[in-house]
């Protein structure tokens, strides 16, 4: 018989079995975890492989330029670098932020601390719009974790002139406001995405451009604004709201004869390229968002719709019963005591009394038509947005104090765009037209996409005659013979009214005391207008002044004056005045 197995050699079997055992157990046991990770947990340890090891970036377009009407740029856009850090990989904080804060002038304590804060987190910001010589001294550095982003920044580089019609961009390269937004399609373009392949440490190893599109920059945009005219506007009204310690101000220069704004003012402004640190409520382009209880500015558009309905001619006299009448129970007053006045002189001593007589002849329902004609009451359809139809109720709702406070300019309220757009219509000989800001868009290479040109009539407000007979006869009597300021301009004859308005509470009923809005609206030449003007100075100094003629009527003669001379209009006041 065979020797039985020693102890040992039994004893080596039986531990060899165990351990071969544990293996094939341990070998089941991970073929089950494998199989129960591919079967289980397959498509999402797939989904996040592909997430892990794929990625993207953004090449983004370049946002289309703005131009004023003689192809100067407004807005533009440059390619920055943004400096960004990823604390994962930053192995000493206090050294990389003192090399930063040395070469983009931050404090070294300042980055530390926001590197500190964002634990966790693979990108901090550290400093944005970064010039590229200053990205050079960043990638000498060579400090691991530290890294440049290039993105592009909208620039306006001449500072808060045009603000209120260029509007913003946000930090999505998106427009917010004014002509950004209304064109941000247009302007905006199209962004590449590059798709990258990254290594476990999300550093990108190669760019895959199969699948890739290139950026499409924006196209441009040409305004009929010039940046000349605006400049000019908004010097003025620098002056003026200094001069008269007023608390807001706007002004409006327009072509009559085809809607062109060749400039749109509003102060207080603001600044772009830095609009966070302004309030909101700065960057509300006042001239077409907000309507105002005119006053005597709108006599004019009355008087021309009582010509039109044939309640008042133009050699028929007036008794404006020397400065008080009773209206029913209501009485009004005029500032300077009329006796008989034709219509012209209604117009030129501005008489409450003579327009309140009028508006009776004219009744509510003509009175009504008469605004509507002119525009009033409904947006004119200008390209910016949050443009007000103003308030001009239901004759419905009108009264017997609607018959007498209508002609002189209450209880309805106009915006500034509509009324330098109304008294385009009585200078052009009659023609409502629709305000424009847009001249052309154009290709990201300069080509014309769309021209606007031609000029976009709304309706025909007034006959010719009539139109005509207020221009030449009425209007440029305010500006000669008018008391309360010398508004003549050395080389050219000027049309124009005045309005010196009570400013209405905001929550009641009734006006401020002592507050006014003083107006004046003023068209040159007199014979074929080149341009109009509007300036409003909301609540000045009283002590200063507050009548149109005194606060605002100077201001639209020097913007006028300043604006022809720059447009080479030839002078007209001898060669008119030596033909009367």
């Amino acid at each position: 018989m065979p020797d039985a197995p020693a102890p040992a050699d039994r004893f080596q079997r039986l531990t060899g079995a165990v351990v071969l055992s544990l293996v094939l157990l341990a070998l089941g046991a991970l073929a089950g975890r494998l199989g129960y990770i591919h079967i289980a947990l397959g498509d999402k340890l797939t989904d996040l492989a592909r997430k892990q090891q794929r990625g993207f970036g953004i090449h983004a377009a370049r946002r289309g330029s703005i131009f004023d009407v003689r192809g100067r740029q407004v807005a533009g856009t440059r390619l920055m670098r943004e400096v960004f850090v990823d604390p994962a990989k930053v192995a000493d904080i206090d050294a990389v932020a003192g090399k930063l804060g040395a070469r983009l002038n931050l404090s070294p304590r300042v980055i530390a601390d926001r590197i500190r804060r964002a634990a966790g987190s693979r990108y901090v910001l550290i400093a944005s719009h970064v010039e590229e010589e200053d990205a050079r001294a960043i990638r000498e550095i060579d400090a691991q974790g530290v890294g440049l982003a290039q993105h592009p920044v909208r620039t306006y580089p001449l500072g808060s002139s045009m603000a209120h019609v260029l509007g913003i961009v946000g930090k999505d390269g998106g427009g917010l406001e004014a002509i950004e937004l209304a064109y941000d399609q247009h302007l905006r373009g199209r962004d590449r995405v590059l798709r990258t392949v990254r290594d476990a440490g999300r550093r990108a190893l190669w760019w895959n451009d199969s699948r890739n599109s290139d950026p499409i920059d924006g196209g441009h945009l040409v305004l009929t604004l010039d940046c000349e005219i605006q400049r000019i506007v908004e010097e003025q009204l620098d002056r003026t709201m200094a001069e008269f310690e007023g608390q807001s101000a706007m002004a409006i220069v327009m072509d009559p004869f085809n809607g062109d704004v060749l400039a749109m003012a509003c102060r207080p402004t603001f600044d772009p390229n830095d609009y966070q640190s302004f309030p909101a409520s700065l960057r509300r382009n006042r001239a077409l968002t907000d309507p105002v209880e005119p006053g005597s500015i709108f006599k004019p558009f009355v008087a021309g719709g009582a010509l039109l309905a044939g309640v008042v001619s133009p050699d028929e006299l007036i008794d404006c019963h020397q400065g008080v009448h009773y209206f029913g129970r209501r009485r009004i007053r005029d500032t300077h005591p009329q006796g008989l006045l034709d219509l012209r002189g209604v117009i030129v001593q501005s008489s409450n009394i003579g327009m309140g007589i009028i508006g009776e002849r004219m009744g509510n329902e003509a009175l009504h038509q008469a605004l509507l004609g002119f525009g009033f009451g409904r947006r004119l359809g200008i390209e910016l947005p949050g443009e007000s139809g103003g308030l001009v109720p239901p004759v419905e709702r009108w009264t017997s104090y609607s018959t007498t406070s209508v002609p002189i300019g209450q209880e309805i309220a106009v915006t500034p765009l509509q009324l330098a757009t109304a008294f385009c219509a009585i200078v052009n000989n009659g023609l409502l037209l629709r305000p424009r800001v847009v001249r052309a868009l154009l290709t990201p290479g300069g080509e014309a996409v769309e021209s606007f040109s031609q000029r976009q009539v709304i309706r025909r407000a007034l006959p010719l005659e009539i139109a005509r007979y207020l221009s030449f006869e009425v209007l440029p009597g305010v500006v000669e013979e008018g008391g309360g300021g010398n508004l003549r301009m050395v080389d050219y004859t000027m049309a124009g009214k005045t309005g010196t308005a009570q400013v209405p509470y905001a929550d009641r009923r009734g006006y401020e005391p002592g507050m006014y809005l003083s107006s004046f609206v003023g068209a040159a030449p007199v014979d074929r207008p080149r341009l109009v003007a509007l300036v409003m100075v909301r609540k000045p100094n009283r002590a200063k002044g507050y009548y149109g003629r005194v606060v605002s009527g100077p201001a639209v003669s020097e913007i006028l004056a300043a604006s022809l001379r720059y447009l080479d209009v030839p002078p007209d006041r001898p060669a008119r005045l030596a033909t009367r």
